[in-house]
């Protein structure tokens, strides 16, 4: 009889209670109190971001013409800003333009990326929690590195006003490939991939404004970032129910 009884109804009645009832009663209390604060029913795993004071969660990718910051740049990010109260996304794709090369090179530098630095960081700034794929190893830190380069450290957010989480980091915990790459990551958490091959000479080619492929170049590249965004949040759709909610700052 004591089976069918809520934890609630346990505590009434005196009954001892088990971790998992006070959880239970926990979460409970929790739900009631968002769904109170933001005046709609709440899923668990709303609660479970807004619990760690997630509303606004950034998932992005950037593209860079190469591994090394000090001798390269940033080609373009797209960004998913979504709001998890309202369950809903904006996107956002940037990338650099003919005119951020001419003005670089009219200064006698390489900084193509100065523009595009500042409008990742105020989409960055706006949010709660950054995610992307591998993106605590290489996404991240690149961005904080061509700040520092191109003499924008303001741009970084300051240690602590964001969160950070990296399903490179959920997938090698919770799942089972041969190697955590996003394109093993979409076929085991949806069996399907939309991954485009990595075509180097054109990201190569944005370098040169003035070539006849810049443009084609350009297009692949930032088609290549769209996928991949498109495919993080996806495959985070169907894993983040395991894993746990990143509180972890950076």
């Amino acid at each position: 009889m004591m089976a069918n009884l809520t934890p609630q109804q346990k505590k009434a009645r005196g009954f001892l209670l088990t971790p998992k009832d006070k959880r239970q009663i926990k979460y409970e209390s929790l739900k009631e109190q968002l769904e109170s604060q933001y005046g709609r029913k709440l899923n668990k795993m709303q609660i479970r971001y807004l619990e760690k004071g997630i509303r606004y969660q950034l998932i992005y990718d950037i593209e860079t013409s190469d591994f090394n910051p000090y001798q390269n740049f940033m080609i373009c990010f797209v960004a998913y800003k979504r709001d998890i109260v309202k369950n809903k996304i904006t996107k956002h794709v940037e990338a650099i333009t003919k005119a951020d090369i001419t003005k670089a090179v009219k200064d006698n530098n390489f900084n193509f990326d100065y523009v595009l630095l500042q409008k990742l960081s105020e989409l960055m700034k706006q949010c709660d929690q950054v995610c992307g794929h591998f993106s605590t190893k290489f996404d991240t830190p690149f961005f904080r590195s061509r700040c520092l380069l191109t003499n924008q450290e303001e741009l970084i957010p300051d240690y602590m006003d964001n969160m950070s989480a990296d399903t490179w980091r959920m997938m090698k915990q919770t799942m089972k490939a041969p190697r955590n790459t996003l394109n093993n990551l979409i076929l085991q958490a949806t069996g399907k991939s939309d991954k485009t091959h990595v075509d180097l000479e054109y990201w190569y080619k944005v370098r040169f404004k003035d070539s006849p492929d810049w443009q084609k170049a350009m297009g692949y590249i930032v088609d290549h970032c769209k996928k991949d965004v498109a495919m993080t949040y996806k495959a985070l759709q169907k894993i983040e129910r395991f894993n746990n909610v990143s509180g972890g700052y950076v």
